[in-house]
């Protein structure tokens, strides 16, 4: 709590404390016994509201505007303790909102803060996809594969008649 918060509330507490003084006071030199005049409403359509006379104390009234005012101050005290904490979770909220989106865009940055700290440290990196460097990959094989073919001496087609073995030692005629 701030220097002024502390502040407010002990003045706040201070009047609190002697308005209640106060009050217990005037309620002690107070004992009368007042008449009030109340309208009550009854259930007869040509005079619906009729004038009673109730005999009330007058420390029972007192007390009832000291509560009124003792529920108001309090009010008064605790309301801009209520706002402040209320705008600090406001503000925290926040923070973890920002936070959020941050670490949702982060595989999106990363990229480019990768490509920013490649540039300052002069190296040519650069992103490598998956699929393009396998498809190069592959091709590179294959090319491999046909210069070993076209330097090797000739061998016989898969689908020639003299590659197939004999069965059952009839040799190349029909069965």
């Amino acid at each position: 709590m701030s220097v002024v918060g502390r502040a407010y509330l002990g003045v706040c507490l201070f009047l609190f404390i002697l308005g209640l003084f106060w009050f217990t006071l005037v309620l002690q030199e107070n004992r009368a016994v007042v008449e009030v005049v109340l309208l009550v409403p009854r259930f007869d359509f040509a005079d619906p509201l009729i004038r009673q006379r109730f005999a009330v104390p007058l420390i029972g009234i007192m007390a009832g505007w000291g509560a009124g005012v003792s529920l108001l101050l309090l009010g008064i005290t605790v309301v801009p303790f209520r706002i402040r904490s209320i705008a600090l979770l406001q503000r925290r909220l926040r923070e973890l909102e920002r936070e959020i989106l941050e670490l949702r865009t982060l595989p999106l940055r990363q990229q480019e803060e990768d490509e920013i700290l490649a540039a300052e440290a002069h190296l040519d990196i650069r992103a490598k996809k998956v699929m393009t460097e396998k498809m190069r990959r592959d091709r590179m094989l294959q090319q491999d594969m046909l210069q070993q073919e076209t330097s090797r001496p000739e061998l016989p087609a898969r689908g020639s008649a003299s590659a197939r073995p004999s069965v059952g030692g009839q040799g190349r005629g029909k069965p």
